[in-house]
């Protein structure tokens, strides 16, 4: 099939330099968030249904049962 995008942990926030220019953007992936933070964040009770389905979509994809 088509090449996805990667999903997202939460959102991307830009890097702000000196003088207040944008000097880049720190990206929240899934895939390079630690299983132990996903298994945390999976577990909590505040977390929205639509992020616990990501996490667990990933969790699958790492062989990780919860």
């Amino acid at each position: 099939g088509r090449n996805k995008m990667p999903v997202k942990f939460k959102e991307s926030v830009a890097k702000i330099g000196a003088n207040r220019k944008k000097v880049g953007t720190i990206h929240y992936y899934m895939h390079a968030t630690s299983t132990k933070e996903l298994v945390e964040k999976f577990e909590n009770a505040n977390t929205q249904p639509k992020l616990k389905q990501k996490i667990s979509n990933e969790l699958v994809k790492r062989k990780v049962s919860v």
